[in-house]
């Protein structure tokens, strides 16, 4: 005699080979088979996997080299990144006169490259302790005006001026005045003026008056 199973929906014995109820038409499956266990059926969930002797630890140096490549790569592509970034900037050198005051220089660096912040620093510094001599405009009206002999030496960080003032006796009969992108030089002797323009635009760093010769040293680094 076939073993019978209760329809738990209306209570009828019913053959285990009905997979629906003849009566009610309810699934007769239990709760468990209608899930889906996936490609393995029910038993497809495995608590712990044994792998063959010695596995294990080709496995965990596999996983080490690989982070160890990962990381490789990655400080690789940081210092490519590194050398592969634009450097550009530059300093800019603003100087403005009023009346007969000293003219002000004013040194800015802009950019990302480092050397030029140092470079600013080492300006400003010298062009704030340099005072250049200006002498009023009025004592050289009406002088005949000569320019000067000039001599010319270019070192390894400064260009040299050696100009020839015969008569020129003191630096306050000397007026320097560094504009925008030149330098005038007036010196005043007993019958005439010496007037040079110098068409450059280098800082001043140092000048000296000795024997109606003016040295003039302009800050020529790189």
């Amino acid at each position: 005699m076939f073993s019978k199973k209760k329809c738990k929906n209306c209570g009828e014995k019913i053959s285990n080979s009905y997979n629906f109820c003849p009566y009610c038409r309810a699934s007769l499956k239990d709760r468990f088979e209608e899930k889906d266990w996936g490609f393995l059926g029910r038993n497809d969930a495995i608590d712990e996997v044994k792998l063959p002797f010695g596995f294990n630890h080709l496995f965990n140096s596999l996983v080490k080299s690989m982070n160890n490549q990962f990381k490789e790569i990655e400080n690789q592509t940081k210092t490519e990144q590194k050398k592969t970034e634009v450097k550009k900037g530059g300093i800019s050198i603003s100087i403005s006169t009023s009346g007969g005051k000293s003219p002000e220089i004013k040194v800015t660096s802009f950019g990302n490259i480092p050397e030029f912040k140092e470079k600013e620093k080492q300006i400003s510094k010298k062009s704030k302790a340099l005072k250049l001599p200006v002498s009023d405009s009025k004592k050289f009206s009406g002088m005949p005006k000569k320019e000067p002999e000039t001599n010319i030496r270019r070192l390894s960080n400064k260009v040299v001026y050696e100009i020839d003032m015969p008569g020129v006796k003191s630096v306050e009969d000397i007026s320097i005045i560094q504009l925008e992108n030149s330098i005038e030089i007036k010196a005043l002797s007993k019958d005439k003026v010496f007037h040079k323009i110098i068409p450059i635009n280098l800082p001043i760093s140092d000048y000296n008056l000795s024997k109606g010769k003016l040295v003039l040293e302009l800050d020529a680094h790189e």
